[in-house]
């Protein structure tokens, strides 16, 4: 993949996430790196994660580390099992590529999907890009979502984050078995549900 399109300090800016996300040890150092990336991306909210496809058909999330993604929306989100729903989780543990989310919502406009883009715009989060690729070790997909209020997510933040998501889907694929949950395991801190819903 040819840099050239890629301005000085935006090369400098990845070598430096690319080298953070290699010390990555855990979920407190996956929180710092997703945070950074998300000021250099623009967006103003972070997660990443670990999903796979259940025994249903439908997305099941083993594992994340919430950046900043308002808490209490985080914590509908695992309790409600809005992962079963949400139009990025459905499209990214079916497809390993970098999209918007206007690209994503455009091929979900069933009633649930609605449901869940309506809640997450109550927070803030309205536009964003995804990262997603398959880790065959542990048989997830490894997400990573940046997104804010403003729809600042263009072609080059897809560039950008698209350079990202192989060295960060090593880091989060290396933290895994800290993060890794079997199926209705207990989050670990304060405000998180006492177990998933749905089976991985």
């Amino acid at each position: 993949m040819p840099f050239d399109d890629l301005e000085k300090k935006e090369l400098i800016s990845i070598l430096e996430l690319i080298e953070q996300a290699q010390r990555a040890a855990g979920a407190p150092d996956m929180q710092k790196l997703i945070l950074r990336a998300a000021g250099f991306l623009e967006a103003e909210f972070a997660v990443c994660g670990l999903a796979r496809t259940g025994i249903d058909g439908l997305p099941a999330v083993t594992s994340f580390v919430n950046g900043n993604y308002p808490e209490e929306f985080a914590r509908s989100y695992m309790r409600g099992a809005y992962y079963r729903k949400d139009p990025v989780t459905r499209f990214h543990t079916r497809y390993a590529l970098t999209r918007t989310w206007s690209e994503v919502f455009r091929e979900f406009e069933d009633n649930d999907a609605r449901r869940v883009v309506a809640e997450a715009a109550d927070y803030g989060l309205r536009f964003g890009v995804t990262g997603a690729l398959y880790v065959p070790e542990i048989d997830n997909v490894a997400i990573f979502t940046f997104a804010g209020r403003r729809d600042k997510f263009g072609e080059r933040q897809k560039r950008l984050a698209d350079i990202l998501a192989t060295h960060f889907t090593r880091a989060l694929s290396k933290c895994s078995r800290e993060l890794l949950l079997a199926p209705g395991a207990v989050f670990a801190g304060e405000g998180y549900p006492e177990g998933l819903e749905g089976k991985a």
